[in-house]
């Protein structure tokens, strides 16, 4: 009898740790590195005393054009005539010993071929960029930087209309500790042709390979893959799907867009396949099929990852989240999951208008609408949150965080708002660089970290009031109407 109790007992905490990781996604995340943390890049105890050049605890990033424009800023009418990209030198100086300077030995030097990245942010003072690594001949020339792992495909975003400097490192960060992989990020200092730009954020991509999404290449001959798709607006994709939610005028103004196989392994055969495969996955969401046991939600989507996901944008409130913006991968021997990116419009930051603490937006998203229909993504998103407002997403923990970076920043804040500090006047508002209405807009640097540190303990305290509420659409009454529409 005593035998039975203990496998009985045994039996039962298997099932609970499996309950646990089903909605928690543990197991397979890499261990995340948070710069401001990291002994890597403190501030040596004494700096070098060579008052001709900068030296800071941050890597240095530059890039030489040679005289050449950079590509895809938009004209005078707002349209991006010329998105091709440009060959420059590109170097980075990272000794990790605290003390950097721009007229070190690179510890990287490469070459690389960039444009202008964004969509709003292309018509911001302080541009962003993507940054494609090739060697001397043009071939793809992947590099460890900044402690992250070796790729060749980059973004080098800089926060202009986040007056912060933190929503995207803060963000990204605290996604990497709840999701199997958000991009990792770090900050550095920009020189272009030799003038200083500032603070940016050199971020991974969301694309496939080692440290990034590790799915696996296409076998030869094959057209069944592995893949990356990604919801942004209409007619800027490359390779977009005609899937089932764009036929049927269920995206909006979205569309999905293929990123991997990229060119070089994209053929029309796998083409077909993800646009296929990515339309069964729509039909079951959009149809009573979603509750089925057996071929319904849990079937096709790892529950897990799309809840964090939910979760984590719908506490920042990042409201672009789940339309633009937003990456969905599927290795071709399990389910799909999602990836989060970009943060800059998040807690109360949308350039057109206000966004406050209360509400949801992600149930007006693409799919995401469709998943809250079934009571056991309701579930996994009430599970998810409660869980994590106890750890990463507590006030406690979000303001220790932010204060924690400002001090690490240090200087490198004055530095960057020395070049772009006329922000904070608002005698300069114009509807293009600054929120609507002006009103909104920080008048100093300290004021807009007070502006998100109070957004983020406002907007928890709705959450924790309203997250139940989510139950609302998977009611029974409520799937019978949408079914009878």
């Amino acid at each position: 009898m005593k035998s039975k109790c203990i496998y009985a007992a045994t039996a039962l905490c298997m099932v609970a740790v499996c309950v646990a990781l089903q909605f928690s996604g543990l197991g397979a995340r890499s261990v995340r590195v948070h710069q401001h943390l990291s002994g890597a890049w403190q501030r040596a105890e004494a700096m070098r005393e060579d008052e001709s050049s900068l030296h800071t605890h941050l890597p240095i990033l530059q890039i030489d054009t040679g005289g050449q424009a950079v590509p895809g800023a938009p004209g005078p009418d707002g349209v991006i005539a010329d998105d091709s990209r440009i060959r420059v030198s590109f170097s980075l100086a990272d000794g990790q010993t605290g003390d950097n300077s721009p007229l070190d030995l690179p510890t990287v030097s490469t070459h690389a071929d960039i444009r202008y990245r964004g969509n709003s942010s292309r018509f911001f003072d302080k541009k962003s960029y993507s940054i494609h690594l090739v060697d001397e001949n043009g071939a793809e020339d992947p590099q460890a930087l900044a402690g992250m792992a070796a790729h060749d495909e980059w973004a080098l975003n800089g926060p202009f209309l986040d007056r912060t400097l933190l929503r995207n490192y803060l963000c990204l960060n605290v996604a990497g500790e709840i999701m199997e992989y958000a991009p990792n990020v770090r900050y550095c200092e920009l020189y272009l042709n030799g003038e200083y730009q500032g603070l940016y954020l050199l971020m991974e991509t969301v694309s496939k390979g080692e440290g990034r999404i590790d799915i696996p290449t296409p076998q030869r001959n094959s057209d069944i893959t592995s893949y990356i798709v990604r919801w942004d607006r209409a007619g800027k994709g490359s390779h977009e799907l005609d899937n089932f939610s764009y036929y049927t005028y269920r995206s909006d103004v979205s569309a999905l867009d293929l990123r991997y196989p990229g060119e070089n392994q994209l053929t029309e055969g796998r083409l077909q396949y993800v646009q296929q495969d990515v339309s069964r996955v729509e039909k079951m969401l959009y149809s009573m099929d979603i509750t089925d046991a057996d071929n319904g939600l849990t079937a096709e989507l790892d529950l897990a990852s799309f809840a964090q996901y939910f979760v984590i944008n719908e506490f920042f409130r990042n409201v672009d989240a789940g339309r633009f913006s937003t990456f969905y991968y599927r290795d071709a021997r399990g389910k799909m999951k999602t990836c989060v990116w970009d943060f800059n419009n998040a807690c109360d930051n949308y350039i057109d208008y206000q966004w406050d603490e209360a509400g949801f937006t992600m149930q007006n998203a693409p799919w995401f609408g469709a998943l809250l229909r079934d009571e056991r993504f309701v579930d996994a998103v009430v599970w998810e949150y409660h869980q994590l407002r106890r750890g990463v997403l507590s006030d406690e923990y979000l303001l220790n965080y932010i204060d924690e970076t400002l001090l690490w920043l240090g200087d490198a804040i004055e530095r960057n708002f020395s070049v772009w500090g006329y922000v904070f006047d608002l005698s300069q508002y114009n509807g293009m660089t600054y929120l609507t209405p002006v009103e909104r807009n920080a008048t100093s640097h300290a004021q807009a970290v007070e502006q998100l540190k109070r957004f983020i303990v406002e907007r928890g305290a709705w959450l924790d009031a309203h997250i139940e509420t989510l139950y609302q659409y998977c009611s029974d009454s409520k799937n019978v109407n949408l079914l009878a529409r």
